[in-house]
């Protein structure tokens, strides 16, 4: 009875041993960005034990990571089937169902996870992302300093949250947030940019020049800052220097796209093209109804110069 004993014991201590291999090589093979790897490891982690939740989520993750998002579903309703009270897997799964654009769905997950594990930061941060897609940027700021409050060096999270204060209007706030993404993450070229648009926004031309020069030099691809770039440099006199820049701006947008079209419109402002000029940026307010005001005033500047040179 004793050998029986010993024997099960080992075979029991060989089994988890090689149970929790399959999860450490899964998590080794997705740390190396071998997904399919991860996958056929933690698949079994599964066979060896049929109940084992992590192993489900960890496979639903790899999964939403390729797109998979069916399966990805599939193995995160198992997770949650078998442990419902998995915080992780409803955060995942929340996330899963707002690519697939289920919002209402995304956030009931959200929201469980979180009362599963009310100082769960991500759960807050993927609950912004579903309230900002349905333009509730109040529960998306609220939801971003929760998880500051849980996650005090949640850098993306003061960042989304500085993109939701400059869609509310709230441009000294945002610009205070890009302020401290910078403090905790120096390279972050889009903090740059968009601290840098606000700056534009509030007409600190040489802060908007600064931070777009940064964001340029960190990432050259970045059509946003030189178009930021380019009209601060027109308001502060450098004619060149702006027409430089947004030409570059519309060379990265594509100069047929929509987002071309207030950039190629101060190109042919400069270039004393006032008719059109005022057809891009009319074209781009049809596009974006919220760059009205700041395109309007340009709209009329030009309609005065027709004038004067007729």
């Amino acid at each position: 009875m004793k050998r029986i004993l010993l024997l099960l014991a080992l075979w029991l201590t060989m089994a988890e041993r090689a149970f929790c291999g399959y999860l450490e090589d899964g998590n080794a093979m997705y740390s190396k960005g071998d997904y399919d790897g991860a996958i056929v490891n933690f698949t079994k982690a599964i066979e060896q034990d049929q109940n084992n939740y992590v192993a489900y989520a960890f496979r639903g993750y790899m999964r939403q990571i390729k797109g998979d998002l069916d399966n990805a579903l599939a193995d995160y309703n198992k997770a949650i089937e078998i442990n419902p009270k998995y915080a992780l897997a409803y955060s995942n799964r929340g996330n899963v169902k707002r690519a697939k654009h289920d919002l209402s769905g995304a956030l009931d997950d959200f929201t469980k996870a979180i009362e599963l594990k009310p100082d769960y930061a991500d759960a807050y941060f993927n609950r912004a992302l579903a309230e900002k897609s349905k333009n509730d940027f109040d529960g998306t700021i609220a939801d971003y300093t929760k998880a500051i409050e849980f996650k005090p060096d949640y850098a993306d999270a003061y960042y989304n949250r500085g993109n939701a204060k400059t869609s509310k209007g709230d441009l000294d706030g945002a610009i205070v947030d890009y302020t401290k993404v910078l403090e905790l993450k120096p390279d972050y070229a889009k903090a740059y940019s968009n601290r840098g648009w606000n700056e534009f926004v509030k007409t600190n031309f040489d802060s908007a020049i600064s931070d777009e020069t940064r964001a340029i030099h960190l990432n050259p691809k970045d059509a946003n800052a030189y178009s930021t770039r380019g009209w601060s440099l027109y308001e502060k006199g450098n004619v060149a220097g702006a027409l430089e820049d947004c030409k570059k701006a519309v060379e990265l947008e594509g100069a047929n796209s929509l987002d071309a079209a207030a950039d190629q419109g101060m190109i042919d402002f400069m270039n004393g093209d006032y008719e059109n000029a005022i057809a891009e940026w009319e074209k781009f307010i049809q596009h974006d109804a919220s760059v009205k005001p700041l395109l309007q005033p340009w709209i009329e500047k030009a309609k005065a110069k027709q004038n004067v040179a007729k």
